[in-house]
């Protein structure tokens, strides 16, 4: 069969960061029962001839991983990062950059983050839900809160 059946996203420095170092990563860890027991998608999807806890649904062998958005951190993205421009693709509102500035650092690469959990969130609403074997926070790990102020409804 083929569908899809986990969403993610990597980013970052490094070769670790990139698709093949991210893939490598997940390869690694389809061979380790640690792992297994920790994440279900190793579990489901073992290595070809690594013992398993049982509950099989594949192999890890036999997946491809696609990439379905991507942008290069090298490039000019200032079509995402900006705000008020008339190549801006996004609206941050102040709300929103006052709470990626509380996370300190470089507010471009949390911009970044914050569209790639984006993605990574609307590729998930597309999983079949009984196809879905990724357990893993997306956006919910990058510390976001939205709406975290009391609001009254007007009546």
């Amino acid at each position: 069969k083929n569908k899809w059946i986990r969403s993610g996203k990597t980013s970052g420095d490094g070769d670790a960061a990139c698709f093949d170092g991210r893939g490598g990563k997940h390869r690694k860890n389809s061979k380790s029962v640690e792992e297994m027991r920790k994440h279900p998608f190793y579990a489901k999807y073992p290595s070809l001839g690594v013992e398993n806890l049982g509950g099989r649904k594949g192999y890890f062998d036999n997946l491809e991983m696609y990439c379905a958005m991507a942008f290069d951190p090298k490039s000019d993205l200032s079509p995402l990062c900006t705000s008020n421009c008339s190549n801006s693709l996004f609206v941050w509102s102040d709300e929103s950059i006052d709470e990626l500035k509380r996370k300190g650092g470089n507010l471009r690469k949390h911009k970044l983050d914050a569209i790639s959990y984006l993605w990574e969130i609307c590729y998930d609403l597309l999983l079949a839900k009984k196809a879905n074997v990724s357990v893993s926070p997306g956006f919910e790990g990058f510390g976001l809160r939205v709406n975290n102020k009391k609001r009254k409804w007007d009546n």
